[in-house]
């Protein structure tokens, strides 16, 4: 079951100290299901020319993407085949030097979507467990 097993790796990356409850505050996109910093808009919009909005401390889990900055960038340096075309690589390198940030990976505003274990009020990002 698809709702089972998302939930499990949302209590496994939990469990491992990779998942953590904060505030989201920042520019939204509802067309693109994005939040933006004030650096990211290009003319008071998303890069992608989608408008944004002012969320004001949404509550939200967050996934620690910035833990696995030193570890991603390792592990391209030791297996450098991994990601090709070699451009594709360098854009993959310069993107992950450049400061990975902790993912917001829950939402309150609507219910769509499988439920946050031990936390009914959220429920996970789509994209988490693809």
């Amino acid at each position: 079951n698809h709702k089972k097993s998302v939930q499990h790796l949302w209590k496994t990356l939990t469990d491992n100290g990779s998942i953590y409850l904060g505030n989201y505050e920042g520019w939204y996109s509802v067309r693109d299901e994005c939040y933006y910093s004030e650096s990211e808009l290009v003319d008071g919009n998303a890069p992608t020319g989608a408008e944004v909005t002012w969320v004001v401390k949404e509550p939200s889990y967050f996934f620690k993407l910035s833990d696995y900055e030193d570890k991603l960038l390792a592990f391209y340096e030791e297996c450098p085949d991994f990601i090709a075309p070699t451009s594709r690589r360098n854009e993959v390198l310069s993107f992950v030097k450049g400061g990975l940030r902790d993912l917001s990976i829950s939402r309150t505003s609507f219910k769509w979507g499988v439920p946050v274990p031990d936390d009914p009020d959220h429920v996970m990002y789509v994209w988490l467990d693809a």
